[in-house]
C-alpha cells in the first residue's frame, strides 16, 4: 500500500499507509496525520487518491508547502520518493517502490553445538501461555542447576547423562511444538499436528483432544486417533472423574496404573481396562476451554511425570494457538469491516468538495473531523450557471454508517433540486419532501443553504433548523442567521421562509456543526456559540484558513484531550477588505 514516510530528527521514521481517499496533515491532533511541527499550521495540507494517482494540497497554510524544493500551489501529483517539507518535517511519498533503505536484516545462529543450560519442568500451575513461557525462560536462566550436574561425581556421570538426554529431548519437542505453533495451519489442522506430537512424546495408543464451543460448557471432541490403525475410532468412553479432575479443579492427571487408583475406581476407566491414563487441561489462566486426553491399556506403556510434563507443555501451546487462531477469526472479520468502512469512508469524502471554488474577493474554506470513521456532516460549494455560489452545511440525526448513509441521501438531493428550482424556498422544500417520505420517521437532517451573489455580497439564506451560522462584520457587530423552519424529514409540507442579508468587505460568515459548539471539556462545560463568536472576532484580519485553524486550536485547548462526541464541520466564507483587493490586482 501506498504511504507516508515522516521523518524525524531525533527518532526513527513513522510510516503512514494512505489507505483513505483524503489524508489531512496538520499540526491539530484532529488530522489523519498529526506531526508536532511548530511551524506548521492547525491544518496545513492534504494527500488525496485520484485514479491510481495521488495529490498534493496546501490547505491555505501559514508558512506554505514545499514539494522537492518548490512552493505548492494549487494542487500537485505525487511521484515515488517525492519530498514534502512541512515546517521542518520532512515527509517521503512512497507508491511501493521507492527504496528507503530502512529495511532489517534477520540473522540466524545455525552453531547447534551448545547444551541446554536447564531441563525445562511444566508443573500443573504452568499449563497457561505465562506459565509456559516463564518456564523457558527459567531454563534459560538457572545455569547453575546445569552447572552442578555438570560437575557431580563421577558415579553419578550415567544419571546425569540421561537426565541431559531426557533435557535435550524435552527441548526438541519444544522446538517441534513450536515450528506448529507458528504455522499457517487452522486450528483443526493444529490439532491434528498435535496429536501426532502427543504419539512422539509419550506411549500413548489413543489420543482425544476435546473442546468446548464457545458459549457452551459441553466438551466435544475435536481430534481422536489411535497409534498405529487408520480408520474410525469408534466409541470412546471418558472417565467423568477425569473430567471433573481436569476441566473443573484445572489439574492435570496422571495415573499409572488407572485400576488401582482410588479417583477413577467408580469411573468408566475401570470398565474399559485402561492401565495409564494422562489428561491436562487446555486453557488461558483460569479458563479451560478444553483438554489432551492420552491413555494405553498396556502395562509397558505406563506414563511417568515426565510424560505428564510433556504433555502439559504440549496442551499450554495448543492453548496459545487455539486463542491464536480464534484471535485471526476475530481480526479478519475486523478486517473485513475495516475494509467496509474505509469503503464507505471513500465514497463519503468523495461527496465533500475536493477544494473551496475560486471567487474573486472571497476566501472559502470547509473541512469536516468525523468523530467516527464516517460521519453524518455535510458541507458543499455548488457554483450555479448565473454566477451565484451555493453554500451548504447539514448535520443529518445520529452518527456513524446510518447517519452517512444518510447524508449521502442529502448530498444527492440537493444537487438534483438546487439544479431544478430557482429559489431557495422550492429547493428546500423538494429537499424536505423527498427526506420525509424516503427516510425513518425517527431521523431528521438540520440544513443551513444560502446563496451567495458574488458581485453585490447578498446572501439569500434558509435555515432548517440548524444551528445558527455567524456574520461577523467588520464593524465589530455579530449576526445571527436564524430564518427558515422545521429540520428536514420531519413533515413533507413543512413550510419555510427566507432570510436577506449582506456581506460587506472585510466580514466573515462562519458556518458550523453542533459539534463545534457542543465540544465539552473535562468538566462536562460545552464551548458554546459565544466562545465561537469570541474566536472569530479576535481573528477577523486573518485569512479564511487561519480563521478555520484558530477556531480548531480553540477547540482542542477547550477539550483538553476530551475526546469529540459528535462530527466537527466548519464552512468559513470571507469577503476580503478593500485593501486586500487592492494588493491581489
Amino acid at each position: 500500500m501506498p504511504e507516508l514516510i515522516v521523518k524525524y530528527p531525533d527518532r526513527t521514521p513513522d510510516h503512514f499507509p494512505l489507505g483513505r481517499l483524503r489524508i489531512t496533515i496538520g499540526r491539530s491532533a484532529r488530522n489523519d496525520l498529526c506531526i508536532p511541527d511548530p511551524f506548521a499550521s492547525r491544518v496545513h495540507a492534504e494527500v488525496r487518491r485520484e485514479g491510481d494517482g495521488y495529490l498534493l494540497q496546501d490547505l491555505g497554510s501559514a508558512n506554505g508547502t514545499l514539494y522537492n524544493g518548490s512552493n505548492v500551489e494549487g494542487v500537485i501529483p505525487l511521484m515515488a520518493g517525492g519530498r514534502i517539507q512541512i515546517g521542518e518535517t520532512e515527509i517521503i511519498f512512497d507508491d511501493g517502490t521507492y527504496n528507503s533503505s530502512m529495511g532489517a536484516t534477520m540473522i540466524t545462529d545455525n552453531s547447534g553445538t551448545s547444551l541446554p543450560e536447564a531441563t525445562i519442568a511444566l508443573a500443573s500451575g504452568d499449563r497457561t501461555t505465562s506459565g509456559l513461557l516463564e518456564a523457558i525462560e527459567g531454563a534459560r536462566t538457572r545455569p547453575e542447576e546445569t552447572a552442578a550436574a555438570a560437575t557431580a561425581a563421577t558415579a553419578a556421570k550415567a544419571a546425569t547423562a540421561a537426565a541431559t538426554a531426557k533435557t535435550n529431548d524435552l527441548l526438541a519437542l519444544i522446538s517441534k511444538v513450536g515450528i506448529t505453533l507458528l504455522s499457517s495451519a487452522n486450528l483443526s489442522e493444529t490439532l491434528e499436528q498435535i496429536a501426532s506430537l502427543v504419539f512422539e512424546a509419550v506411549p500413548a495408543d489413543r489420543c482425544l483432544i476435546m473442546m468446548r464451543d464457545v458459549g457452551s460448557e459441553e466438551l466435544r471432541v475435536a481430534v481422536a486417533r489411535l497409534r498405529d490403525r487408520v480408520g474410525e475410532v469408534g466409541e470412546i468412553r471418558v472417565s467423568r472423574n477425569v473430567l471433573d479432575e481436569v476441566v473443573i479443579r484445572g489439574k492435570s492427571v496422571l495415573t499409572s496404573d488407572a485400576q488401582h487408583d482410588p479417583r477413577f475406581a467408580s469411573g468408566t476407566v475401570v470398565l474399559q481396562g485402561v492401565r495409564s491414563v494422562l489428561a491436562v487441561p487446555l486453557g488461558v489462566a483460569d479458563k479451560v476451554f478444553g483438554i489432551i486426553y492420552a491413555d494405553s491399556p498396556i502395562a509397558e506403556g505406563r506414563f511417568t511425570e515426565d510424560h505428564l510434563k510433556v504433555l502439559t507443555t504440549l496442551a499450554s501451546v495448543a492453548a496459545i494457538r487455539v486463542e491464536n487462531a480464534t484471535l485471526i477469526e476475530v481480526r479478519l472479520d475486523r478486517e473485513r469491516l475495516e475494509r467496509e468502512l474505509a469503503l464507505a469512508s471513500e465514497i463519503q469524502q468523495r461527496f465533500q468538495p475536493t477544494a473551496p471554488p475560486i471567487v474573486p474577493g472571497y476566501e472559502l474554506q470547509g473541512i469536516s473531523f468525523p468523530c467516527y470513521e464516517i460521519g453524518g456532516d455535510y458541507y458543499d460549494f455548488i457554483e450555479r450557471e448565473d454566477g451565484r455560489l451555493v453554500i451548504a452545511l447539514g448535520d443529518v440525526s445520529g452518527k456513524g454508517t446510518a447517519a452517512a448513509l444518510l447524508m449521502s441521501s442529502l448530498h444527492a438531493a440537493v444537487h438534483a433540486q438546487s439544479a431544478s428550482h430557482d429559489s431557495l424556498v422550492a429547493t428546500i422544500s423538494a429537499v424536505n419532501k423527498y427526506l420525509a417520505e424516503n427516510i425513518p420517521a425517527n431521523r431528521f437532517v438540520t440544513l443551513f443553504y444560502a446563496e451567495l451573489d458574488p458581485a453585490s455580497g447578498a446572501l439569500s439564506f434558509l435555515n432548517a433548523g440548524h444551528n445558527p451560522p455567524l456574520i461577523v462584520h467588520a464593524a465589530g457587530t455579530v449576526e445571527q442567521l436564524a430564518s427558515g423552519g422545521l429540520p428536514l424529514g420531519i413533515k413533507p409540507d413543512a413550510e419555510y421562509r427566507e432570510g436577506r442579508t449582506q456581506l460587506q468587505q472585510g466580514d466573515v460568515l462562519c458556518i458550523y456543526s453542533d459539534g463545534v459548539t457542543e465540544a465539552t471539556s473535562p468538566t462536562g462545560e460545552e464551548f458554546g456559540p459565544t466562545r465561537l463568536y469570541e474566536v472569530v472576532s479576535r481573528n477577523i484580519d486573518a485569512s479564511a484558513a487561519g480563521i478555520r485553524d484558530r477556531i480548531e486550536s480553540a477547540l482542542t485547548k477547550f477539550a483538553q484531550g476530551t475526546s469529540a462526541a459528535d462530527d466537527i464541520t466548519l464552512v468559513i466564507v470571507k469577503r476580503q477588505a478593500e485593501a486586500k483587493l487592492v494588493a491581489a490586482n
